[in-house]
């Protein structure tokens, strides 16, 4: 195996690993905020959930800006069937065959596509963060100084 191969097999692993731990980053978002019952005989009813355990909910500062990433190229209508592929890969962990034949395309397309997409969500994600500590570094520095500039103005 060449070193070029190696070097994609390995990307494609780390974006996998990433999507993966996004998806289960999603799924235990519920355990620090339930659910909200939406009337009065919801709230009656007993729970349908008979697990007591439940599963370790991990943080991750990256988490929060990939989700972002995520739903904002969900939204976008030139991105909708990549947006299908990865959905249909990652997330509902759908048969790839199905897929392929609503899409009209192999099995590779559809792997291809959802990879594209999470790599074009990654890249987003690295965006986002910068610039929300771009505008929370500008922030500080804005009350900052215009507290000192009050305390100049006090005395």
């Amino acid at each position: 195996m060449s070193k070029d191969s190696h070097s994609m097999q390995h990307d494609r692993h780390a974006v996998d690993d990433l999507i993966n731990r996004w998806v289960e980053w999603c799924r235990t978002r519920r355990i620090f905020v339930p659910p909200v019952k939406s009337n009065v005989l919801a709230r009656l009813r007993p729970s349908r959930r008979t697990r007591t355990d439940e599963p370790d909910a991990f943080l991750d500062a990256d988490m929060p800006y990939l989700n972002m990433a995520i739903h904002a190229l969900c939204e976008r209508p030139d991105f909708a069937g990549d947006a299908e592929c990865f959905l249909g890969v990652y997330w509902y962990r759908a048969n790839i065959k199905v897929i392929a034949h609503q899409l009209q395309c192999s099995r590779g397309t559809v792997y291809n596509r959802a990879r594209a997409f999470a790599k074009r969500a990654q890249s987003h994600s690295l965006s986002i963060r910068r610039m929300h500590e771009h505008v929370t570094s500008a922030d500080h520095d804005e009350t900052f100084v215009v507290s000192n500039s009050d305390e100049s103005h006090a005395s």
